[in-house]
């Protein structure tokens, strides 16, 4: 509660109506490819298409703060995240293969909102308040992601097509109703420097990135971490195929409820213990073992329950790595920090554009190979993180 304190006003909106986007978003996420695949598409179409989705998302972060620039943080992460989110909607539930092609490629936005959304986010909230900042709306998509079985009860009643639609409908009316709370509560932050002379925040971050080594390490996990979702995004095909581990859609929902709920005991303890990097190495160790498992479920279908387990000590590194990457900047302002996390999404999308097709086109392969492609990233991580100890030790010593 101390920490929550700390947070800024807009921070304590923004966490308030994120059930609208984190309840239901999880279940649109877990079932995109098995409807995308019932509709017609094959595995690698779907993969191609998110690869486009990413490619089209390199430049598109950088927009973000000239963006605010212009019409103001509040109004243009409204505008954006709206462009965002409804056409994919709508998309996905007009159900063909072009639509639902062009609602993956209008998702692409996203990369635009997140860093007008984080930008919200930090500003005004306390340092020590970071990883809670982050860590709340981890939890509550675990607590979405823990609910996909209701998703799952929907896909089983009336098939794969007709309870997707009716998920995307839930998604859309809860969205809507998020938005429609922060249009009127969120507050525009004040500019930096009135009237000064304009500043490249652009340019002081790339200072930044020349003078600590420790920040290109920790792009380089977030980097590593965008190939590993890429992965992630064929689970539930995965747990579903014949060549995988075979479960029946209503069970394969029970894997994301397991890794929810191991990934809320992670969370928690995080928030009120803030563990830094040595909790990212136990994070990417963990995420190695889940996906050797995962891989080896296709002999035995309960090692992916296991896996689930794992994984899910995986749940607070999105918040932890946020909050140590901030915490290099030091005391840089909106402008620059808005310019940072732009920058970092950037190179998360530039960088991991091959990786939906590499997996789309190793799943056909074998659909274990996905597994083999997000244990080997797990690893690089952990030789990252043995750098960044050693820049740090570095660091002190001088």
């Amino acid at each position: 509660m101390r920490r929550l304190r700390g947070l800024g006003r807009n921070a304590r909106w923004l966490l308030l109506t994120e059930p609208g986007w984190s309840l239901p978003f999880p279940w649109v996420f877990f079932y995109q490819p098995v409807y995308a695949v019932s509709i017609g598409l094959s595995e690698v179409e779907y993969g191609a298409w998110l690869s486009v989705a990413r490619a089209l998302s390199i430049a598109a972060p950088l927009s973000a703060v000239p963006l605010a620039s212009r019409l103001g943080l509040k109004r243009g992460f409204l505008l954006v995240d709206v462009l965002a989110n409804v056409p994919f909607l709508a998309a996905m539930m007009a159900g063909t293969r072009e639509l639902v092609a062009a609602g993956i490629l209008s998702s692409s936005l996203l990369s635009v909102a997140a860093p007008l959304w984080e930008t919200l986010l930090v500003e005004g909230t306390d340092p020590e308040a970071l990883v809670v900042a982050y860590a709340v709306p981890s939890v509550i998509f675990t607590v979405g992601s823990s609910l996909t079985f209701v998703a799952g009860l929907l896909v089983k009643r009336y098939g794969v097509v007709g309870g997707y639609r009716i998920v995307l409908l839930v998604a859309l009316a809860a969205y809507l109703a998020k938005t429609a709370a922060l249009a009127l509560k969120l507050e525009e932050p004040p500019r930096a420097d009135p009237g000064g002379r304009p500043r490249s925040p652009a340019r002081a971050f790339v200072r930044a990135l020349r003078a600590d080594r420790r920040l290109l390490l920790i792009v380089a996990y977030n980097v590593l971490s965008s190939v590993i979702f890429a992965s992630l995004g064929y689970l539930s095909l995965y747990l579903t195929d014949e060549r995988g581990a075979r479960l029946p859609p209503d069970a394969a929902s029970l894997v994301p409820l397991l890794s929810s709920a191991a990934s809320l005991a992670t969370l928690a303890a995080v928030s009120l213990r803030p563990p830094g990097a040595l909790y990212l190495a136990l994070a990417a160790s963990a995420g190695a073992a889940a996906y050797t498992l995962y891989g080896l479920s296709a002999a035995d279908p309960r090692l992916a329950f296991a896996a689930a387990l794992l994984s899910g000590l995986r749940g607070a590194e999105f918040s932890v790595a946020r909050a140590c990457f901030l915490g290099l900047l030091g005391g840089a302002d909106a402008s620059v920090k808005g310019q940072a996390i732009s920058v970092l999404y950037t190179l998360s999308n530039a960088i991991s554009i091959p990786a939906p097709a590499a997996a789309g086109l190793l799943y056909s392969v074998h659909p274990a190979y996905v597994w083999l492609l997000a244990a080997a990233c797990s690893l690089a991580q952990l030789a990252l993180l043995a750098a960044l100890a050693r820049a740090r030790s570095a660091a002190r010593a001088g």
